[in-house]
């Protein structure tokens, strides 16, 4: 495998300082993004090419490794004091005699077990040409998952919205549209599949993972897979029984108050709750809470007062812990 040039491929000197790397990966990580240059294999493989080489020079480490020994110099576990010494006793091609083989690379000898002393011709490990920079192999790498955070309205959660999102990564700035489906709850997560920042050597792109806030709602609530509302409703209404409007993700529905209802007492509207893709619409659980009107007056004392006459006993009769 032909060795790299890190330092060409950003087209940048080999004395180029931090800043001017940086600026160099920007203009080209902008200028061959696979969402601006879409089907060009020849733009996503020089754009692999750019995030590989800067993943490389902007860290000082990897960065003097890479100018004095190449990408062999990257390879986990090289030791520079003992490739030198080997590369030192070189006596041509092929003709390096015997070394530990795992003192290069922390103990790994290859075909001698760990830490083995194996006599072995450097030929048939860099193709005849001594030890090569270009030996290193590149093992595909997932890139790293985006985190981004949404707020959206109540309505919005329940029947679904879109939203185009500013995402900022190594590679650059890019706009995406995400749907969010309907039902989605509050902190809930939206895990899109490769659209996080791009692999390197090959290996497959992370994720987007997008944390959904979604504002509360005076009435509204989810539960469960339901739909719930809470259903303000006059003493009359719940006493005589009535029927009321009540809105619902799909407009809004004429609800049957029982005579005789309680506070607290739920009502069941079937099939007007959530539509969740793929699945039966949920139901819509009506919640009556009985009100009283604002302020006070004598006639609705008096009216009251009526009412208090009317019950027989104690309305609090075994109330207790």
């Amino acid at each position: 495998m032909a060795e790299r040039d890190f330092y060409k491929i950003l087209g940048v000197s080999r004395d180029a300082s931090p800043q001017d790397l940086k600026k160099a990966y920007r203009q080209l990580a902008k200028e061959l993004h696979p969402d601006r240059n879409p089907d060009d294999k020849e733009a996503e493989e020089r754009f692999k090419d750019v995030s590989a080489a800067y993943a490389v020079v902007s860290d000082a480490d990897k960065r003097k490794l890479y100018d004095e020994f190449g990408e062999m110099g990257l390879r986990e576990g090289f030791d520079p004091e003992a490739y030198q010494a080997a590369t030192r006793g070189a006596g041509g091609p092929g003709g390096f005699g015997g070394f530990d083989f795992g003192d290069i690379f922390g103990g790994g000898a290859p075909g001698g077990g760990r830490g083995g002393h194996v006599e072995f011709n450097l030929e048939d490990l860099f193709g005849g040409r001594g030890p090569s920079r270009g030996a290193y192999v590149r093992a595909p790498q997932r890139g790293a998952d985006i985190q981004s955070e949404v707020t959206i309205d109540f309505r919005e959660a329940v029947l679904g919205c879109m939203r185009e999102l500013s995402l900022r990564s190594a590679e650059g700035e890019r706009t995406l549209k995400v749907r969010v489906p309907a039902g989605v709850r509050n902190d809930g997560k939206i895990r899109l599949r490769g659209q996080g920042g791009l692999g390197a050597y090959g290996g497959p792109p992370g994720d987007l993972v997008m944390k959904v806030k979604v504002r509360k709602h005076p009435y509204f609530s989810m539960r469960g897979k339901q739909l719930h509302v809470r259903v303000p409703v006059t003493p009359l209404e719940a006493y005589a029984g009535a029927k009321v409007t009540v809105p619902t993700p799909e407009g809004s529905v004429q609800l049957s108050i029982p005579a005789g209802s309680q506070n607290g007492s739920k009502l069941r509207l079937r099939g007007k709750g959530i539509q969740r893709k793929g699945k039966p619409q949920s139901d819509l659980i009506a919640h009556l809470e009985i009100i009283l009107p604002e302020g006070h007056s004598e006639e609705v004392e008096q009216a009251l007062e009526t009412v208090q006459e009317a019950f027989e006993g104690d309305p609090r009769e075994g109330l207790q812990l």
